[in-house]
């Protein structure tokens, strides 16, 4: 009899810790939740992350002889403003404009822009962009 009833305590302690876990993951202390996310978050490393992507996907920028690039800056996509850059890459087989679109600081969508979407922009100098080419033309 004895043995039953330390065997049934044993069972409702872990049972109470059980509910107490579970009720911590849906009060209010935010325990198991994610935190909220800034779709507009600014892109601070937005140079890298280009660069980081483009290693990734180095195709059709290969051959590039000159690169550009603008400051991000926010832009209203449909109902949502989101910042995005546009890179701009002259080749001997002609001229590559991408938008480089951001969510939560992060690359969300890297496209070829229409004809108008980048032409308000300034654009700065990008070396970093080649100097990365070139060394993967190297590694190839």
């Amino acid at each position: 009899m004895a043995l039953k009833t330390r065997v049934s305590r044993v069972c409702s302690v872990f049972l109470l810790i059980q509910l107490a876990a579970a009720g911590a993951g849906c009060s209010e202390f935010g325990f198991g939740r994610d935190k909220a996310v800034d779709p507009n978050l600014f892109p601070e490393n937005y140079k890298k992350d280009v660069l980081a992507y483009v290693e990734n996907h180095p195709a059709e920028l290969l051959n590039a002889r000159d690169a550009t690039i603008s400051a991000p800056a926010l832009r209203q996509f449909g109902g949502e403003s989101r910042y995005f850059v546009c890179l701009r890459a002259d080749a001997p087989d002609g001229r590559k404009e991408k938008m480089v679109i951001f969510f939560s600081g992060r690359i969300n969508q890297f496209v070829d822009a229409e004809s108008n979407q980048c032409n308000a922009v300034q654009y700065q100098p990008f070396p970093e962009f080649l100097a990365q080419l070139r060394e993967l033309k190297q590694k190839k």
